[in-house]
């Protein structure tokens, strides 16, 4: 029992440097997750087809394939093409794009439960449709 504490307090500078890696990605992939997934957002909105047609094909594959083959292939597949990252780097750009993937899908839904109905209302007091 004595051995199994002193092993805890032996690694314990290691555990506090996993955690804080561990809210660097996850507050990291978050913020440029959900900025990525508002544009995706928009852009599923569009009424410019090509302009969907891209966002959706993005959204299909990030949200179709596991997290840990999109990191797998941004860490090992990214230098073959001559691009080398860094551990950290490379699973914050992995998480963020999975996240902006997701985020797209629930901020496009989000928007599009507004009736038409609160759109014109707030047309009709003035405001366009970015203030809406």
């Amino acid at each position: 029992m004595q051995e199994s504490i002193q092993l805890v307090i032996d690694s314990l500078p290691f555990l506090l440097k996993g955690a804080g890696y561990t809210l660097q990605l996850s507050i990291g992939g978050m913020f440029f997750g959900l900025l990525l997934g508002f544009i995706l957002a928009l852009m599923r909105l569009s009424p410019i087809w090509p302009v969907r047609w891209l966002a959706r094909i993005y959204i299909s594959i990030f949200r179709g394939t596991p997290l840990i083959a999109q990191l797998f292939m941004i860490y090992y597949g990214l230098p073959q093409f001559g691009i080398e990252l860094d551990p950290i780097p490379s699973a914050m750009i992995g998480l963020s794009l999975n996240t902006a993937a997701y985020a797209a899908e629930t901020l496009r839904a989000a928007i599009s439960s507004i009736d038409k109905g609160q759109w014109e209302a707030a047309a009709s007091i003035g405001m366009t449709p970015w203030q809406t």
